[in-house]
């Protein structure tokens, strides 16, 4: 388990606000990133309201896209890790090109 990943599990609540955060950052919708990582927009939304506690898969893949665009998880929050970000398009959605 990644680092991220067991911050997850102790913090959902604190999680969640830091996958909307890193959405605003990227300034991605949810339709976007669940299209980007594969799983439905419902799984995203229920993540970043705290209703359920995403699969280890999905927490892996959505960790591992968002730290590709440039994210990095913090305990205090999210930020880049350089700025301005490079442009970065989902996995999901490269393939569908």
């Amino acid at each position: 388990m990644t680092d991220v990943a067991k911050f997850a599990a102790d913090n959902p609540e604190l999680f969640a606000a830091q996958v909307r955060a890193a959405r605003g950052l990227l300034n991605w919708s949810q339709a976007y990133l669940a299209e980007g990582i594969g799983v439905a927009r419902s799984t995203i939304a229920d993540l970043e309201s705290n209703k359920r506690a995403p699969h280890p898969a999905t927490l892996f893949v959505l960790i591992q896209e968002l730290a590709a665009a440039g994210i990095e998880f913090g305990e205090l929050g999210v930020s880049f890790e350089k700025y301005p970000p490079s442009a970065y398009v989902p996995t999901g959605i490269k393939q569908k090109k």
